[in-house]
């Protein structure tokens, strides 16, 4: 969880995020939206589809996320 919330504050360029924040409320825009995935997606090795990380709207969501993606492609 800790690497996606760096994650989160350098491409949103905030200075803090808390696990349960939303992440459209901290102020990222669509275009964030969409370099956030792409880095999330470089730096844990997933493919993120769309549908499930448009849901994932805090930290705690998207680290949640990432842990079941990884866990099915280890099935």
């Amino acid at each position: 969880m800790e690497r996606v919330i760096q994650l989160i504050t350098q491409v949103g360029g905030i200075d803090s995020m808390n696990p349960d924040a939303n992440i459209y409320e901290a102020g990222f825009s669509s275009v964030r939206v969409l370099e956030l995935l792409l880095a999330l997606e470089e730096e844990f090795g997933v493919s993120i589809p769309d549908k499930e990380f448009m849901v994932a709207r805090t930290p705690q969501q998207i680290s949640g996320l990432i842990d079941s993606l990884r866990e099915r492609q280890m099935a």
